[in-house]
């Protein structure tokens, strides 16, 4: 397992402003798949890292995926699934959202495991980025993981065409195509595991649930929950 608290540091141009590398600690610990998952879903890079990396985590941050109190994804799934949350750096907190992916059967993960950035969690900002191939090690051993979510789609730097480049890269994805243009984009393509097996899969591009997304694409809460309530899985 690779250790996710090691990271370098250097000093940019002119020695002003430092730059880190920092790792996703969530999946070097196997983060985060329910037993008999049928979905998985993938944002970019945990912001509440890149906070914890700089020294700026805040009381109120989850130490998790989504964990920044910032970030609209666990508000939104709290209200669609009627499940209250504690918003606090508690085991408890993380064990909450845990319990309610597992009943949902929703694995989390992201598209990147390691990159470097000056302090900034956007998507434009992280640089020197590593693929997370671990998604390949999940989907290998989850056959029943057969959708794909993805948080963000927009920019260079996004969950949807890191993912499907990854797939690609590893041939792992064939005879992809776009089902649905937009609100949500969807596609299907083969997926082929590490044993030659191939399984229909179906990728659901959902809307950003940071606040940023929310002033860049004019996009109100109310249509990004009734987009999550759609789309994502319903309770068991």
């Amino acid at each position: 397992m690779i250790n996710a608290t090691n990271f370098g540091q250097h000093s940019s141009f002119g020695g002003a402003v430092n730059e880190i590398r920092v790792e996703h600690r969530y999946i070097a610990r196997g983060w985060y798949t329910p037993t008999g998952a049928t979905a998985l879903l993938l944002g970019t890079f945990p912001s509440v890292l890149i906070r914890e990396a700089f020294g700026r985590v805040r009381q109120t941050d989850v130490d998790f995926f989504y964990g920044s109190n910032d970030n609209n994804f666990w508000k939104d799934l709290s209200l669609i699934y009627q499940t209250p949350l504690l918003y606090a750096r508690t085991e408890e907190a993380v064990q909450q959202r845990m319990h309610l992916l597992d009943t949902l059967k929703l694995a989390l993960s992201d598209a990147i495991f390691a990159c470097t950035t000056t302090g900034s969690a956007m998507d434009t900002a992280l640089q020197n980025i590593e693929l997370n191939e671990g998604i390949i090690k999940t989907l290998d051993a989850n056959d029943t993981i057969t959708t794909l979510y993805f948080t963000s789609s927009s920019g260079k730097v996004n969950a949807e065409s890191l993912t499907l480049r990854l797939l690609k890269e590893k041939s792992r994805l064939t005879q992809m195509k776009i089902i649905q243009q937009s609100r949500p984009r969807r596609r299907q393509f083969l997926y082929t595991n590490a044993q030659g097996v191939r399984r229909m899969m179906h990728t659901v591009t959902l809307i950003s649930p940071s606040p940023l997304a929310e002033q860049m694409a004019g996009i109100s809460p109310h249509q990004r929950r009734e987009l999550y309530q759609t789309w994502l899985p319903k309770m068991v």
